[in-house]
């Protein structure tokens, strides 16, 4: 109500002002009420608002905890993976479902923000499929506020919960370092103007060609092919100098350090858009523990015959009075021939001619005293051209031409050990410092980086454990073997292979490699060797080696020393590839050609796919859903 301006004095009725009294009083209740009926509604909604507001906060909390559960869940599984990787990655998960197809190692796992408990969550694994290369594992993770069922008190209820699925596949897969002709796990180094490298060059550690003119004539690479009957089509072209061309104009060199002195080299590696220096590594294929490939082996029959007599079955050495070394001389006439892959228990001895498709991974080294040739060779030992038709062609007329892999645990040895010429110069790069080996270099396994990317001693970058003189590993933990997750036969504390500066992965620490790890010091008699070694045994080693050994039909691997000295007027040739982790090649022949094989690529779908050594590709997530029911709702610990 308000004042009027001016005093004018109304008369009225009586009975006319009491009316307008009860008029303003009923006005008074209505209003009074309505506004009650606003305020009442207005806290009821209120109400409402803060308790969804609550559930939405429970919820959205939830479903981070449950994601958090997943990412814990993917982490067991990669120590799963770690702790096996060396003997058999793939065992490592499949170990976990030997008692049915789920398992459930995290249950009511806290999740911590600083020393505040924001909830739990519990993580179970179903495994989906498995095959000898892949295993398929869904995994179910819930996320519980205030904490799992099992863990709250009796009568208690859980407040909120979210539970996800990831489903995820680990999978086997021929490594990456067969898209090389020549890769190195060191440093790697082209000192020569007449060597010729036909396909990709590859170093984990610094790439050096000292301004010598080597030519580097790149390959493209392809993620797979398939077949159509005998014909070839390869797919998911590599555009690695970036020009958006598939022109068969990329490949070229890769260094996980430096590429120096390389400013003469002739062929598109010569070219700045194709050399590709600090790319990080590539991670070598381990064979300390040859079970995995036994087994393949075995399951695929595989074998080896020299005139019509089987001397090897898919395993050499695992049988009664089978040698431990295996001595495979193969003429025109009687050649070896080979049937997929076979193991060798210790070293083997190999030369002369091969037929078959296989490969041949010995627990010791390989020697090839003398060349090796294929009795039916591709008919070129490269594709006319680096384009896709024309590699796609030499595919499809080359595919099942003879195919031999040499792959040692140990040393690739080649020519005449017991010559002064092969032993001085084969120790004197061995003694070089650029050529290191000893199990003392550091987190990234690559000698000479101790300076770190920026050259300079005491700044972030540097390997500070390189040269400390500690063989740096990680070791199996009381938490691994609370989770399950030691191999058989391994206890806490022990060494977990290929861990650290164990680049072997054989558990132990090695020294500097030396021509005793080399030179060939066993007797040449039956009693030694199997295969088709003389009956009377060979009288020296020089005998049937030599210096002179310049053609090498084979696709080597070895994760320690490849040692090949060779002279003579006739190129000198590998068909196939080099793969090792120092090499230490003295050619005193015009050039040398190291070939690659086309049929390397295409990874798993490669033909020489399911001969080649193997390495765990990262995990792929293939989905990820909500689920609306609990998975875990009576897990208990």
């Amino acid at each position: 109500m308000c004042k009027l301006a001016t005093d004018v004095r109304l008369t009225f009725s009586r009975s006319r002002a009491e009316s307008r009294k009860g008029s303003a009083l009923l006005s008074t209740v209505v209003v009074m009420v309505s506004m009650m009926g606003l305020l009442y509604a207005a806290s009821s909604m209120s109400a409402v608002e803060v308790k969804d507001a609550r559930r939405g906060m429970s919820d959205v909390k939830t479903k981070y905890l449950a994601e958090a559960g997943v990412e814990r869940g993917l982490a067991f599984l990669a120590i799963a993976v770690k702790n096996n990787k060396v003997h058999d990655p793939l065992k490592g998960l499949t170990d976990l479902f030997a008692g049915g197809t789920t398992c459930t190692p995290i249950v009511g796992e806290a999740l911590m923000d600083g020393a505040t408990r924001v909830g739990s969550y519990t993580v179970s694994m179903t495994s989906i499929e498995q095959t000898p290369t892949s295993i398929t594992i869904a995994v179910d993770a819930t996320g519980y506020l205030p904490d799992a069922p099992s863990a709250l008190a009796a009568g208690r209820q859980v407040e909120s919960w979210h539970s996800v699925r990831s489903t995820v596949r680990y999978s086997l897969a021929p490594s990456d370092v067969f898209n090389y002709a020549y890769f190195i796990n060191n440093w790697g180094w082209f000192y020569g103007n007449t060597i010729e490298c036909k396909g990709n060059a590859r170093s984990n550690g610094q790439f050096d060609a000292a301004n010598y003119s080597p030519t580097v004539t790149g390959q493209p690479m392809y993620d797979s092919v398939a077949w159509s009957g005998a014909t070839a089509a390869l797919s998911g072209y590599h555009d690695d100098n970036e020009d958006g061309l598939s022109d068969g104009n990329d490949g070229g060199i890769w260094s996980g350090w430096d590429i120096v002195n390389a400013g003469n080299v002739q062929g598109n590696g010569g070219n700045t858009e194709n050399q590709h220096d600090f790319d990080g590594s590539v991670e070598m294929p381990n064979l300390s523990d040859l079970s995995s490939y036994e087994a393949s082996a075995t399951d695929n029959g595989s074998s080896i015959t020299i005139a019509g007599v089987t001397v090897s079955n898919a395993v050499y050495g695992d049988g009664a009075g089978e040698r431990q070394n295996l001595y495979l001389n193969g003429t025109a006439a009687n050649p070896i021939v080979i049937n997929g892959p076979v193991v060798v228990r210790g070293d083997v001895m190999i030369t002369g001619y091969v037929t078959g498709i296989g490969a041949i991974y010995a627990g010791g080294n390989v020697y090839c005293p003398n060349s090796i040739r294929y009795v039916n060779p591709p008919t070129t030992t490269r594709p006319a051209g680096n384009t896709q038709a024309q590699t796609e062609a030499w595919l499809s007329t080359n595919w099942n031409k003879d195919f031999l892999g040499l792959f040692a645990r140990e040393n690739v040895v080649v020519g005449d050990t017991s010559h002064w010429v092969w032993q001085y110069y084969t120790g004197y790069w061995m003694g070089d410092a650029l050529n290191a080996s000893a199990e003392d270099a550091g987190e990234d396994g690559i000698p000479n980086t101790r300076r770190g990317r920026d050259g300079i001693l005491g700044t972030d970058d540097d390997d500070v454990l390189e040269g400390d003189g500690v063989f740096t590993v990680e070791h199996y933990s009381d938490a691994d073997a609370a989770l399950g997750l030691i191999p058989a036969g391994q206890s806490v504390g022990d060494v977990i292979p290929g861990t650290g500066e164990d680049i072997d992965g054989d558990g132990a620490y090695d020294d500097t490699t030396t021509l005793a790890d080399v030179v060939m010091n066993k007797s040449l008699n039956t009693t030694i060797w199997g295969g088709n070694m003389p009956a009377g045994g060979i009288a020296s080693y020089n005998s049937i080696a030599t210096l002179y050994a310049n053609n090498m039909d084979a696709t080597f691997y070895t994760n320690h020393s490849f040692c090949y000295v060779v002279l003579g007027s006739s190129t000198a040739k590998i068909n196939g590839a080099l793969v090792s982790r120092n090499e230490n090649i003295i050619y005193g022949t015009p050039t040398i050609e190291i070939n690659h094989d086309s049929r390397l690529l295409g990874n798993s779908s490669s033909p020489a796919a399911s001969l080649l050594p193997r390495t765990i590709e990262a995990p792929e997530i293939l989905r990820w859903a909500r689920l609306d029911r609990d998975p875990n709702r009576y897990a208990t610990p």
